[in-house]
């Protein structure tokens, strides 16, 4: 196939790209050109013609961000959605798998080739044949960070450091990517991995005699071990990430789900406040998942299941509960598991949610619909905010990433319930229970009330800040949340992005408008695209 120019491979944004504009935030921006690699010369190639016009970039990979993290300020924008292929598969010396990808594949795709144990060889080393052979035979795979959005891209999840409703048991993504590589800011393409690149004395040495340095300012326990770990996170303000590497494991033979039902919403976190208290043993069986969802998350469930044909094979939510907790059971072992939904069953009754209308499901296929369940939460605000855009086009999300572990969950929920009220707003909540990290989703009925919602947002962060929890958590900064980060008040992490971006990227033509506001990037001649 013959190569193309970076010419070619620069469009002109026409009609047919409009979807580009926009991410599931609701945002809409402007840009004049757009491209569509499919391999990492492909990119670094177009790269390298941007800079040279100067030319600001925004990366895209499946536009499933809720934070315009993926909305284009001007200038052009880069779509991964064509870089989804499987790249090669690893075996180490200890049994463990490892799998290489595009950072355009989006996470169902990804499961279905592991599922399937189908991939496209061509271009594969030997090595990686031969870890395939031995895949084909192995038990089964996947990758644990499991975000509730199905379609999210890899690149996309990497580059917000992304969790999944089992990061309680899991953890974030960045635990299971073992490296990447990446076409930086200056265009120049090399691999950071957990062992390459890393920092010593607070400076890193890069390709072609390059250096970055850390601002001594940053605390010790918050600086980066390793340029890979810079990148995850930074949403695209470095470069763009054109492959990585992911650590598999092998899935658990025991999967169960369960939904408990309370009509009091108190009584309901005091069951999830009960179950955190139980001891975890060695085993590798283990609450995986523990989810809230609250009344309103439920009402606005049971409006979206009128719409949502594949909502309806679950029974009916009667409208007398007030929440409900979902929970996930991971295991090898059929008598521990078991015992632990035994035991959380008990502890839900003795919190007065009745066994009659619990639900309980085991097996990877009837996970997924408890999981549809739980993410309905999140499309139904969604739903919400395009049905008042239709009346004004200025609201857009309103929701929070909010995490504050070292207060009990009822507290935090008072706070948010609370000042809701004062301020006649309405909104969903859920989110991860277990960890503190509730999604307020401000439900606003026209652009009054959005706006109350933006300072209420703004209040929270403060408050939350202010004892010491975190304000963006999974879901990034982007262009809709950076106003909560007042320029000197930023967060540690937040500083030292800043720092590096100056270093790598002083015209701020990387995803301009994303996560800091520190100084003005360069803008583009539309004509020069």
């Amino acid at each position: 196939m013959k190569k193309k120019k970076s010419p070619d491979l620069i469009q002109p944004l026409a009609d047919r790209h409009l979807d580009y504009l926009k991410d599931e935030s609701r945002m809409s921006g402007k840009a004049e050109s757009i491209s569509f690699p499919e391999s990492e010369a492909e990119v670094q190639a177009i790269v390298k013609t941007l800079l040279r016009r100067q030319t600001p970039i925004t990366v895209q990979g499946s536009r499933t961000g809720v934070t315009g993290g993926a909305v284009p300020v001007g200038g052009h924008i880069m779509s991964l959605s064509k870089m989804t292929r499987v790249t090669g598969l690893e075996l180490d010396q200890n049994g463990s798998f490892s799998i290489r990808v595009q950072p355009g594949i989006s996470l169902a795709e990804l499961q279905e080739q592991l599922d399937s144990r189908r991939f496209d060889c061509e271009g594969w080393d030997d090595n990686a044949l031969n870890a395939l052979r031995v895949f084909k035979k192995a038990e089964k795979q996947f990758w644990p960070p499991d975000p509730s959005e199905r379609s999210a891209s890899i690149g996309g999840i990497a580059a917000c450091n992304s969790r999944g409703i089992c990061a309680h048991h899991y953890g974030a993504a960045g635990r299971y990517i073992k490296s990447i590589r990446v076409v930086d800011a200056r265009g120049e393409a090399y691999s950071p991995g957990r062992r390459q690149y890393l920092f010593s004395d607070g400076i890193c040495l890069l390709p072609g005699e390059n250096e970055i340095r850390i601002d001594p300012g940053i605390p010790r326990e918050e600086s980066p071990v390793s340029l890979m770990d810079l990148y995850l996170g930074s949403e695209g303000m470095l470069g763009v990430i054109t492959e990585l590497t992911l650590s598999l494991q092998s899935l658990p033979s025991e999967l169960w789900g369960i939904v408990f039902f309370f009509e009091e919403q108190f009584r309901a976190v005091d069951f999830i406040q009960a179950t955190a208290k139980r001891k975890k043993t060695e085993s590798d069986t283990d609450i995986a998942a523990i989810e809230f969802m609250d009344q309103t998350s439920l009402e606005t469930i049971r409006e979206f299941k009128k719409e949502n044909s594949r909502l309806r094979k679950l029974p009916e939510v009667d409208t007398r509960f007030a929440s409900a907790v979902y929970m996930e059971i991971h295991g090898n072992n059929t008598e521990e598991v078991e015992a632990i939904s035994r035991w959380l069953l008990e502890a839900a009754v003795e919190h007065e949610s009745d066994p009659d209308t619990t639900w309980a499901f085991c097996g990877e296929g009837e996970i997924e619909q408890l999981r549809l369940f739980r993410h309905a939460a999140a499309e139904a605000a969604n739903l919400f905010i395009d049905r008042a855009r239709q009346i004004d086009s200025r609201i857009t999300k309103l929701g929070t990433d909010m995490c504050l572990k070292k207060e009990p969950l009822s507290e935090v929920l008072k706070m948010y319930r609370r000042d809701l009220k004062a301020s006649g707003l309405k909104a969903s909540v859920f989110g991860h229970a277990a960890d503190g990290h509730f999604h307020v989703n401000i439900l606003p009925r026209n652009y009054q009330q959005f706006e109350e919602g933006r300072r209420l947002i703004e209040d929270w962060a403060k408050k939350i800040s202010a004892r010491g929890g975190s304000v963006v958590t999974e879901h990034g900064v982007g262009k809709i949340k950076k106003h909560l980060f007042p320029s000197n008040r930023l967060p540690n992490y937040l500083k030292l992005i800043c720092s590096i971006k100056k270093q790598l990227d002083p015209k701020g033509l990387w995803n301009p408008g994303n996560m800091i506001n520190s100084y003005e990037p360069a803008h583009s001649n539309g004509n020069q695209a």
